[in-house]
């Protein structure tokens, strides 16, 4: 299949593994929205609302790398329950076609909190003309959780480990680093270590657009583009290297 055909398909899997899904168990959006809004509420509430458009964009964040990172979980039960993974083995689809179909699962699953996310960034001050560079910066984030979730998936040999895995994933990607809170807190050691997660850098830049432009050391707009940039690349090649498609 070629590349065309590839993401046809991806999107198809997306379709079939999500809004399938949702259209018979709307319940399910309880788990999408428990976290990012629990955390949303008690950041403004335990702040008198000063820290409210910080909450915003940590829940966006936090939102679209637990769907990246639950993939740990999802990916060990296609694999070891269901056993779809092996129909795709033996199918078209290669392992990047399959790894993309699964993110776009949790990408449309996702969909109804950023339809609520989105808007509400927009209001509390991001200029329309930035939305398309944050929704970049998001894409980033999203694909880079969805590679490390991907990945340890495939060395997973028991369900509950996978689950397990995917949450502790999306605590390590999506709250420690600073996007919950201010990135100029951080003593200069640890605030380098935050430099290595594409979510502190999609933090800064969506604050950078809304005109907050962060005063960090080693850090700037294009500095943060090229650190995802690299992150994800990273994330994409180990993956397609060592991920495995076929298991032993």
């Amino acid at each position: 299949m070629n590349a065309t055909r590839q993401f046809r398909a991806a999107v198809i899997i997306g379709y079939m593994l999500s809004i399938t899904w949702l259209r018979r168990n709307l319940m399910s959006l309880v788990w999408l929205f428990a976290t990012p809004f629990s955390l949303l509420f008690i950041i403004t509430v335990t702040t008198g609302g000063r820290s409210f458009a910080l909450g915003v964009v940590g829940s966006l964040l936090l939102v679209l790398s637990t769907v990246g990172t639950g993939i740990a979980g999802d990916a060990t039960w296609y694999r070891l329950e269901t056993k779809l993974q092996d129909f795709f083995v033996a199918s078209p689809v290669n392992q990047i076609g399959y790894l993309l179909g699964i993110a776009f699962a949790g990408l449309f699953f996702a969909s109804p909190a950023l339809v609520v996310l989105l808007p509400l960034l927009v209001y509390i001050g991001l200029p329309l003309i930035s939305l398309p560079v944050v929704l970049l910066s998001l894409a980033g984030v999203w694909l880079f959780s969805s590679a490390i979730g991907y990945l340890v998936s495939t060395f997973t040999s028991n369900l509950r480990n996978g689950w397990q895995s995917g949450l502790l994933l999306s605590v390590l990607v999506g709250i420690i680093p600073p996007v919950f809170y201010p990135a100029e807190i951080l003593p200069h050691n640890i605030l380098l270590v935050a430099y290595a997660i594409p979510t502190t850098h999609a933090a800064l830049l969506i604050r950078d657009a809304m005109g907050a432009a962060p005063n960090l050391p080693y850090w700037s707009p294009l500095t943060g583009w090229l650190l995802i940039a690299v992150s994800l690349a990273i994330a994409l090649a180990v993956t397609s290297r060592v991920a495995r498609w076929r298991q032993p």
